[in-house]
């Protein structure tokens, strides 16, 4: 979807105005991105989370816009030195760029809610909706569990209308999130449904996946998942190809539940007419994502130690997939990249009790619209269509004026879905229960951690991420690796991401190590 905007000289792009042009886009529902052109103008936009990535650049005197960036990149005559280093660090730290940074200069990506307008020699970036969970709304608890009830029902409704009776196929797992997906459809008596999970056997989340497919009567199907064969997919030309084709500009692209569909695909499980929804990203909107940190307001706080709370969650969190890059020069160069994405957003301290909703922001914009989401291209790339309701428009509306009391933890979405109770699956069936698999590296780890206690929990929690999470990976993932390498490691990867992030760059030129250096 390449298109050529007719300008004889190409200026530079205004940068973005929050709540600018755009408000017919406020009336649009679903998930889509826009691209037009007429004589002597152009547009293009995205949905509110950015579900389908677009790019712009400057190609032989005009603007090309695409929702392949690695085929713009191309065009655009892109190349190592074009890289962007700011945002070359905040993927190696975090698998993703931050706010509206590509990867290499010379690239425009629309954020999350974004337009942009070309006319009489002139684009401008423009806001026309920005994610704002600081802005809460007081209401009583029940009345919030009447207005999610709602809500969500409508959602539902309305996603499963879109299908035409095709088949819906779920990714279930033992959380909320794909369950509310299947408990919905069986309340509103869709019949044609189709679950499945993967991962090691005899996992948690397979067990309790099946018995939530067979109290709905719903078919199940389990892909075993092996580190032998996530070594085979890694090096697959299918995996080289999804690699290129998901490549966003600004993440590294999600590979989690590729390897399973394929299997499915391949047995015949998954119909050509399937239509996929996972459940994201029910879990962040609801509110597990609020560390603990910031579950209790900072009352009678300075602003400084405010700020310090907000921005130094988010780095903990999501800033350190490698300890070695962990650095004072480099934590203070995405401090200073995350503080002024808030703020541009609008997001500033206010009441002590909505310090939450500048974490969500940042935590939104970037790890959620640019890396988790990436994982519906894996759907495009199978021939597989997509919803996602649990980013719906209106649920974005509702999720963000939610107050933190019962946001976090998941509090008012837990006890809602709880007492609707659709399907007869909440009130039984265990929710994340976590095992440890395989069976044989139980007694190992056991063992390794009693030689442990004495040295304090972050010695061996370094120990069991270099020598046992690999092997205890529950979507064997970790295989994108070899064991050897990782074990050998002394960087401090935070698990399988790390090294993708690291492959990423790669191909990109960037050398990952090079960051670690700088002081």
């Amino acid at each position: 979807m390449a298109q050529v905007l007719p300008h004889a000289s190409v200026p530079p792009v205004t940068r973005y105005r929050p709540n600018g042009s755009g408000n017919c886009l406020l009336e649009l529902d679903g998930h889509y991105a826009l691209a037009a052109t007429g004589a002597g103008w152009g547009f293009a936009a995205v949905d509110w989370v950015r579900s389908i990535p677009l790019a712009a650049a400057q190609v032989s005197g005009g603007w090309v816009i695409d929702d392949q960036p690695e085929r713009l990149r191309r065009g655009a005559g892109l190349g190592v030195s074009d890289i962007e280093p700011d945002a070359a660090l905040a993927v190696a730290m975090s698998g993703y760029t931050i706010d509206d940074a590509a990867l290499y200069r010379g690239i425009e990506l629309l954020v999350p809610g974004e337009l942009i307008w070309f006319a009489a020699g002139q684009a401008s970036r423009s806001r026309y909706y920005i994610y704002r969970p600081w802005r809460v709304r007081p209401a009583s608890p029940a009345a919030l569990e009447n207005e999610l009830a709602a809500t969500t029902l409508a959602i539902m409704e309305r996603t499963l209308a879109s299908l035409g009776g095709r088949t819906l196929a779920v990714p279930l797992s033992a959380g909320r999130d794909s369950r509310l997906i299947v408990s919905a459809a069986r309340h509103l008596g869709y019949k044609n449904v189709r679950c499945f999970t993967y991962g090691r056997p005899g996992n948690f989340e397979a067990d309790a996946s099946k018995a939530i497919a067979d109290k709905l009567g719903y078919s199940w199907a389990f892909v075993p998942a092996t580190i032998p064969k996530h070594r085979r997919f890694f090096a697959s030309d299918d995996y080289a190809h999804y690699f290129e084709f998901a490549e966003s500009g600004a993440s590294l692209p999600f590979v989690q539940d590729m390897a399973p569909l394929m299997e499915l695909k391949n047995n015949g499980f998954l119909p050509d007419d399937a239509v996929i929804i996972n459940g994201n990203s029910g879990d962040f909107i609801s509110g597990n994502h609020v560390v603990p940190a910031l579950r209790q307001p900072a009352h009678g706080a300075s602003d400084d130690a405010r700020w310090q709370r907000i921005i130094g969650a988010l780095l903990a969190k999501h800033f350190k997939l490698w300890q070695s890059l962990a650095t004072p020069a480099n934590l203070a160069r995405i401090e200073t990249l995350l503080h002024r994405s808030i703020e541009r957003a609008g997001g500033a301290l206010g009441d002590p009790t909505t310090d939450h909703g500048l974490y969500e922001y940042a935590e939104c914009q970037d790890r959620q619209c640019k890396y988790v989401i990436t994982g519906q291209r894996i759907y495009e790339f199978l021939g597989h269509e997509w919803r996602l309701p649990l980013w719906d428009n209106a649920y974005m509306r509702f999720w963000e004026g939610v107050p933190l009391n019962e946001k976090s933890g998941q509090t008012l979405y837990a006890r809602t879905l709880e007492n609707l109770n659709w399907g007869g699956v909440w009130r039984n069936i265990p929710v994340n229960r976590k095992t440890v698999r395989p069976r044989w590296i139980v007694p190992l780890r056991l063992a390794a951690k009693a030689l442990h206690a004495p040295l304090g929990r972050e010695r061996w929690h370094h120990f069991e991420r270099q020598y046992f999470q690999y092997w205890m990976d529950a979507t064997c993932n970790a295989a994108c690796e070899p064991y050897g390498r990782v074990w050998r490691d002394g960087r401090g990867a935070r698990h399988h991401i790390a090294w993708l992030a690291e492959q990423y760059l790669a191909r990109h030129g960037v050398d990952l190590n090079e960051f670690a250096h700088e002081s």
